[in-house]
């Protein structure tokens, strides 16, 4: 019996991505070894919130178990309990990365997935319950994921939102990260280094769209979010 393909259009999902069963198939692009090796060391760990990591098939693609809910396509508005529990689903994969091998090999705090926002969740019931897309997968700081992820979930730069509102939004995704080192004020100073980050990258690649976005959320984050979290002089990370 031949097996139905179904094409996974969801969130940022990489061309050619299907659904078989209970798999979801995925060409290889480049070397893969890290993600499936944190991806088995969280399996070990009784992590549920992340695929496992089932093999390769005949067609070259790896195979992942399927983690059943929904992807938004894009950023949007989220509420007090989505945001929450998505700082909460952040602070657990951080805490089970920090055991892995290659994050204590080069002194890292954690693995940061780097791209964890809305587009890259499993919602189930309308709450955060799986990470999803490894690509941008690298050993880092706590706070370098939490400031691009700040950014996504809250959409720093939108401007339906005012400033304070904001920042109360923020304070609800640090609580739900839950660890005192990593408040709301830092968060903030993160965010804005990400946000400029992603206008270099931008400007690098030749990405006009991508620039004048980043750089207009990082205006904006400075002036709504930061200057009145961080005293003058300890913007920068």
């Amino acid at each position: 019996m031949t097996e139905i393909e179904i094409p996974l259009v969801g969130g940022r999902v990489t061309a050619g991505v299907v659904r078989i069963g209970g798999t979801v198939r995925r060409p290889l692009s480049g070397d893969r070894a890290l993600v499936h090796s944190l991806l088995q060391h969280l399996e070990a760990l009784g992590f549920e919130a992340t695929p496992r990591f089932l093999g390769v098939d005949a067609e070259g693609r790896e195979i992942l178990s399927f983690l059943p809910g929904d992807v938004p396509s894009d950023l949007g508005h989220y509420d007090d309990k989505q945001i929450r529990a998505a700082g909460l689903l952040l602070r657990r994969f951080h805490d089970a990365t920090a055991s892995f091998p290659p994050v204590r090999s080069v002194g890292a705090e954690v693995m940061c997935h780097n791209d964890w926002g809305p587009p890259n969740c499993v919602f189930a019931h309308g709450v955060p319950i799986g990470i999803i897309d490894f690509d941008t997968l690298r050993p880092g700081r706590r706070l370098w994921d939490l400031g691009y992820s700040a950014f996504s979930w809250l959409d720093f730069g939108d401007s339906a939102y005012s400033g304070e509102e904001q920042i109360r939004r923020l304070n609800v995704f640090a609580e739900g990260y839950g660890q005192a080192e990593c408040s709301a004020d830092q968060i903030a100073a993160f965010a804005l280094a990400r946000q400029t980050t992603l206008a270099n990258a931008g400007r690098v690649k030749g990405n006009r769209q991508l620039t004048d976005w980043a750089e207009a959320s990082a205006a904006w984050t400075a002036l709504n979010v930061v200057e009145k979290l961080l005293p003058s002089g300890m913007m920068s990370p």
